[in-house]
């Protein structure tokens, strides 16, 4: 049956028991012609599986793409997730997750590299402090 009244459903989804959402970062982005700096997957629960969730290096910042699909509308390409949050709870819960993945792999990645100039994503990265330098998670 549809859900007809949205604030019953999102006051619902509140107190519900949430999944636990878990991300990895399946692969750094080493391309300085992108913002795109990692590609992740999130579980939900260990019910569902997104892929391709991007995280972006922004005017603003870090931030976490959804998975997209383009269309054409009155001649204009379009955009849409293909997945994302109902809540902004959930969503800032997901992003939180995704960051936290990417500052954990980059965290591993400097510990790994012999020198600097490998993975120009780490550069300025001090393995001691690696979260030195990367800007806030803002939410």
């Amino acid at each position: 049956m549809p859900v007809k009244n949205k604030r019953y459903f999102n006051e619902l989804a509140k107190v519900a028991n949430r999944p636990v959402v878990m991300a990895k970062i399946d692969r750094l982005v080493d391309n300085p012609n992108t913002h795109i700096k990692a590609f992740a997957t999130v579980n939900l629960g260990g019910a569902f599986v997104v892929h391709d969730v991007k995280v972006i290096d922004g005017q603003k910042g870090l931030f976490v793409q959804m998975p997209q699909t383009s269309f054409k509308k009155n001649g204009q390409i379009s955009y849409q997730d293909l997945f994302h949050a109902v809540t902004a709870d959930a969503r800032n819960e997901l992003v939180g997750k995704v960051l936290d993945a990417f500052r954990q792999k980059l965290t591993e990645e400097a510990g790994t590299l012999s020198h600097q100039g490998d993975y120009p994503i780490l550069d300025g990265i001090d393995a001691d402090d690696p979260f030195d330098g990367l800007p806030e998670m803002s939410m």
